[in-house]
């Protein structure tokens, strides 16, 4: 249950949320993965994780006996994945309602944040287009390691003086929710993105609703 009523601050995640970014993710993952045999490595052993975390453990693995060629291999897969979210930014649409959503929760007082795996230039050509209103942005260009980790919520938490009692973390995907959990803020999964109603089943979000635009309701 959400006291909304003690709630001071939303951080809403981005991609799914706020806008639709449409990245292909299928063709990227093929992309990373040429990237990841050029250099020797079967990406096949990696298939448990999502594509930051298989370059940072790439990375990581590579710089262990080869500095150099993970440092390429590091900037190749890095620039890939950020040429794409760029092009998908400028393309992006805008959750129906988002916009509206952010002002009328700044104007009633609420602190916002927007807590991303998507790099910064990316999310700033998809928030500034649509004249987004917030207090805070983190990307993982701000800070590592992404959600599902805390760090970036711990680190808004801070940034906004906000305690988690009083904190919301809103998003499209599992990993808000699991994130979230683990900072012990309330959590809300919206229904905007590409994940249905019982993929959040097992990870208990305090609340479900179809977009952000529909949190107005609770406020």
């Amino acid at each position: 249950m959400i006291d909304f009523k003690k709630i001071t601050t939303v951080l809403f995640d981005f991609d799914g949320t706020l806008v639709q970014l449409n990245l292909d993710f299928p063709k990227i993952y093929r992309g990373v993965y040429s990237i990841v045999r050029r250099y020797g490595v079967d990406p096949t052993l990696y298939q448990d994780l999502f594509l930051i975390e298989l370059v940072e453990r790439i990375t990581q693995e590579l710089m262990g006996h080869k500095p150099e060629e993970a440092k390429r291999f590091n900037k190749e897969a890095e620039g890939f994945l950020r040429a794409r979210e760029i092009a998908a930014a400028k393309e992006a649409e805008v959750v129906p309602g988002a916009c509206q959503t952010l002002k009328r929760l700044k104007e009633r007082g609420i602190r916002i944040g927007i807590v991303t795996r998507n790099c910064k230039e990316a999310v700033r050509i998809g928030l500034g287009k649509n004249n987004f209103i917030y207090d805070l942005l983190l990307t993982r260009d701000d800070i590592r390691p992404v959600k599902p980790e805390p760090h970036s919520l711990e680190r808004a938490l801070k940034v906004l003086k906000s305690k988690p009692e009083e904190t919301i973390m809103i998003g499209d995907h599992p990993i808000d929710i699991k994130v979230g959990k683990k900072v012990g803020v309330k959590t809300v999964a919206v229904l905007s993105g590409k994940k249905r109603k019982e993929d959040f089943k097992a990870f208990k979000p305090d609340l479900i609703i179809p977009a952000v635009s529909n949190l107005l309701e609770y406020f």
